[in-house]
Order: C-alpha cells, then sequence, then structure tokens
C-alpha cells in the first residue's frame, strides 16, 4: 500500500521506495529506507505527510508518498 493512504498513528514498515534518484538519497541519509519503521505522525496540507522515523520527524511530499511503499497496519 502506498503511504499516502495510511492512518494517522500506525506503525508500518518500508518495502520499496522509488522516486527520484537525488530525492533518494537524501531520504535513505534521513532513515527513510526498505526496512525502517516508522509512525504517521500528521497529514499536512495537500497531502503530505510528518512521519515519525526513530525519533526524528521528517515531512514528506505528496508526491514521495505516493511512489513509497509499505506494510503493516495500514496495509
Amino acid at each position: 500500500m502506498m503511504l499516502a493512504k495510511c492512518p494517522l498513528r500506525t506503525r508500518v514498515r518500508i518495502t520499496d521506495v522509488d522516486v527520484d534518484k537525488q530525492f533518494g538519497l537524501r531520504l535513505q541519509e534521513l532513515g527513510v529506507r526498505p526496512g525502517a519503521e516508522f509512525t504517521v505522525v500528521n497529514r499536512a496540507a495537500f497531502g503530505g505527510l510528518v512521519i515519525n522515523v526513530a525519533g526524528a520527524r521528517i515531512a514528506v511530499d505528496h508526491r514521495s508518498a505516493k511512489r513509497i511503499q509499505v506494510e503493516g497496519a495500514c496495509a
């Protein structure tokens, strides 16, 4: 399931990140990579999300959220 479809306060695991190379590298640096577990904390305006990865809050825009596949409570 797409990250963009996950409800708030759900714990999920990333299975695939299919974004442009430059954005993918930055997401990996922030801990958003396959196998990482996180919680969806907040929904921002226009479809973006705020996620909590290892204690750090990270904003993910709606385009990227549609290209990140997850499994877990929302799948």
